[in-house]
């Protein structure tokens, strides 16, 4: 008896045992980015508009000061010494003085006054014994400054150009005095250095902010380049695994009708929707493969899974023994962004009653109100009570469906329900995505 029990029990063909998968890849570990630098920050718009202003604030207190020092100097120096008239030298010293510090917001004007202060000086002081002509050193000084504001603030032929015009206007003195002609020669020189001297720092800065800007662009480049790498090695992770893992499960669905005799007419179905789903599945995998491998890749034109879907989804539910109830509301959109996502929440929440709730009785609805979407899927507590698994895979599922809620900019609400089962509420705004059905 025991004999023959043992060999009706050989007889029996045993079940085809699941595929095993491959362990899944440890998440990747993104590379640290270095944190910019005080002079890639200083690279930017704001940055550098902030540093334009305090420097110009910086010139205006300098060259004013500046300036008031040559006019209270300058006046009883050409009165005095030079026997210039008081008035007179009260205008000219106010035309040299001034200048300095309008040649940051009038560059030109401030050119004509310098010059113009100055011819008037040299034929004021025509005459005078024994002091510097036509060029005093005040007049040194200050067109020495203003050469240095222009340097510095503007183009550099702006600043040769208000050189070269106090030089015309002060060379003819020097064919009337060998001492003009030795004072002209001395004032064009010290002025020119110090022009010279100005726009070599004024490039200075210039090549200082270029070289800010290209280590900012160095920084951004070598950021996506590190995240383009990243991108593909999460693809090759996935294809390696999760995509040879659902080839292998297609593969066994779909053979298994002609492997394994006597299947009943529930089993092939059953074997059926499996390669089905696994069909699907590597159809969206692919997807995202080349989505993720091309870091320049166009959206997606392929078309999405919407509302429209969400019975042949709980149809598909049910056949894995989820009684779904799925009720769906009037002007419901037929497409976009907010559709997508609702279906993806819907497809998560039931997969999470599946796994950890088999055989729980789930309710799911869609309608819009008040310009939004609002998507809701309740079930009851599991009949099988040693098959509720609480903790479930890490809530990775629920992550997802917060971050597709708040990338619409909406809301999702989860939880436990008092008398057992689990609640899902999400509300998706419907105005990224366009009009209505």
């Amino acid at each position: 008896m025991d004999e023959s029990q043992n060999t009706d029990q050989r007889a029996v063909p045993t079940a085809p045992q699941p595929p095993k998968l491959p362990q899944p890849p440890k998440p990747p570990r993104v590379p640290r980015v270095p944190r910019p630098t005080r002079a890639q920050v200083a690279a930017g718009a704001v940055d550098r508009a902030d540093e334009e202003r305090q420097f110009r604030a910086w010139m205006w207190v300098t060259t004013s000061l500046l300036a008031f020092m040559l006019f209270t100097v300058s006046v009883p120096l050409a009165a005095t010494v030079y026997g210039v008239h008081l008035l007179a030298a009260f205008g000219t010293s106010l035309l040299l003085s001034a200048a300095i510090p309008l040649a940051i917001r009038l560059p030109w004007l401030a050119i004509g006054l310098a010059t113009a202060g100055l011819l008037a000086f040299a034929l004021l002081s025509a005459g005078s014994d024994g002091a510097p002509w036509p060029w005093p050193v005040t007049a040194i000084i200050g067109q020495g400054a203003l050469l240095v504001v222009l340097g510095l603030l503007t183009p550099w032929w702006q600043g040769l150009a208000a050189w070269a015009a106090t030089m015309l206007v002060t060379a003819p003195f020097g064919f009337v005095d060998a001492g003009a002609a030795g004072n002209a020669v001395t004032g064009a020189a010290i002025t020119a250095l110090a022009l010279a001297v100005a726009v070599a720092i004024a490039q200075r800065r210039v090549i200082g902010v270029e070289l800010f800007r290209e280590r900012a662009h160095s920084a951004d480049e070598q950021q996506r380049r590190i995240l383009v790498e990243e991108r593909t090695r999460i693809a090759r992770e996935l294809h390696d695994v999760v995509a040879h893992g659902l080839s292998i499960i297609h593969v066994q669905a779909t053979s298994a009708p002609y492997r394994v005799e006597g299947l009943s007419d529930g089993a092939r179905a059953e074997f059926a929707e499996i390669a089905t789903s696994a069909r699907t599945a590597m159809a969206e995998m692919r997807q995202l493969l080349g989505v993720l491998r091309s870091a320049d890749a166009a959206a997606d034109t392929a078309p999405q899974p919407g509302l429209a879907e969400l019975p042949a989804l709980a149809a598909s539910v049910e056949r894995a023994g989820v009684p779904v109830t799925l009720v769906l509301g009037d002007r419901l959109p037929e497409g976009g962004l907010a559709a997508t996502a609702a279906y993806r929440i819907v497809q998560e929440a039931l997969s999470n009653v599946v796994r950890h709730a088999p055989g729980a009785a789930t309710h799911v609805s869609a309608e819009v109100l008040a310009g939004d979407l609002v998507v809701g899927i309740e079930n009851d507590a599991s009949p099988d009570a040693a098959a509720l698994d609480v903790k479930g895979d890490g809530g990775q599922g629920l992550i997802g469906m917060r971050e597709r809620a708040a990338l619409l900019g909406g809301s999702i609400e989860f939880g436990e329900q008092p008398g057992g089962g689990f609640r899902v509420l999400a509300t998706l705004p419907l105005e990224p995505d366009g009009g209505m059905a």
